[in-house]
Formats: structure tokens, C-alpha cells, sequence
């Protein structure tokens, strides 16, 4: 009876020793590397229309033989996770089309990143404390944007 009450209790320690609680208390945020002469420019397109494909583009300063990835994350509400984009780029200018055909969804969240042979990773956009802030913008109806336009301008 004892090596058994024994037995369940080393199980039981296993288990709270070896187990993967989540910490509600710890932020899930990302700090990056940040230089004041290096930087990563993007303008979001403005508007993100239902059903019409947009082009995603990041703009850098950084020397293109020191870059070993450019990336793009994003996400619509209907996704999980972020999904993980290759970017290919020419003279700083890295872009990705996204047709939202293909990831349906009512809004979409996205941010770059950079990593470079030095082991460093840039991102964008970031806050004033250099943590990674994604880009969430809803999908609108075009004709009821350019009815809305057109009313305005009368």
C-alpha cells in the first residue's frame, strides 16, 4: 500500500515538475533590436477593401547582403495563427500581394521582420518602446466607400 501512495505521488510531482502551464500574468509581447540609422518604412494601403487583392510593402535601409530574410505575418480574424510570408525584394522595396480571396476574413493583422547575418531581427511597425505593434485594418465595402466618398464631396 505504501510503494503504491508512493508510486501516485511521484506520478503526480512528475507531472506538476514537467508540465507546461500558460502564465496569464506574463505579457506576450516582442521586443526588438532597434538602431536609430537603421530603419524599416511601411505605409499601410488605405482602404483594405472585401474581395480585392492588396499589395504589402516594406521599404529598408538596410544593406541587402547583410539581410537573410525579410518576412511578412499575417492574419484575418477566421485564421489562428499568423501565417508566415517570404519576402522577395529588390533595393530595399520588399512586397507581397495578398489576395484575400485565398484567407477570407473581415479584418487582417499584420507586421514585418528582418533578420540579418548578425543574428539581429528588425521589425515593423514598433511602438516608441521598441515593441512590435501588428496593423489591424477591417475590410469595407467598396461601393458603400465610394458612395459614402461621393456624398461627401458634394
Amino acid at each position: 500500500m505504501l510503494k503504491l501512495l508512493i508510486f501516485f505521488l511521484n506520478i503526480l510531482f512528475c507531472q506538476i515538475l514537467f508540465s507546461q502551464a500558460v502564465h496569464t500574468d506574463i505579457e506576450n509581447k516582442i521586443q526588438l533590436e532597434h538602431i536609430k540609422e537603421i530603419k524599416l518604412f511601411h505605409s499601410p494601403p488605405d482602404p483594405f477593401f472585401i474581395g480585392r487583392p492588396f499589395k504589402l510593402s516594406l521599404v529598408t535601409e538596410l544593406n541587402e547582403k547583410i539581410i537573410i530574410s525579410a518576412l511578412l505575418f499575417f492574419k484575418t480574424d477566421k485564421m489562428k495563427s499568423y501565417r508566415e510570408i517570404q519576402l522577395q525584394g529588390n533595393s530595399g522595396l520588399y512586397q507581397y500581394k495578398i489576395n484575400i480571396n485565398d484567407f477570407p476574413g473581415n479584418s487582417i493583422d499584420y507586421f514585418f521582420a528582418i533578420k540579418t547575418t548578425d543574428g539581429k531581427i528588425y521589425g515593423a511597425p514598433v511602438n516608441d518602446k521598441n515593441i512590435l505593434q501588428p496593423i489591424k485594418r477591417t475590410f469595407i465595402d467598396p461601393v458603400k466607400y465610394y458612395e459614402q466618398k461621393k456624398r461627401l464631396n458634394q
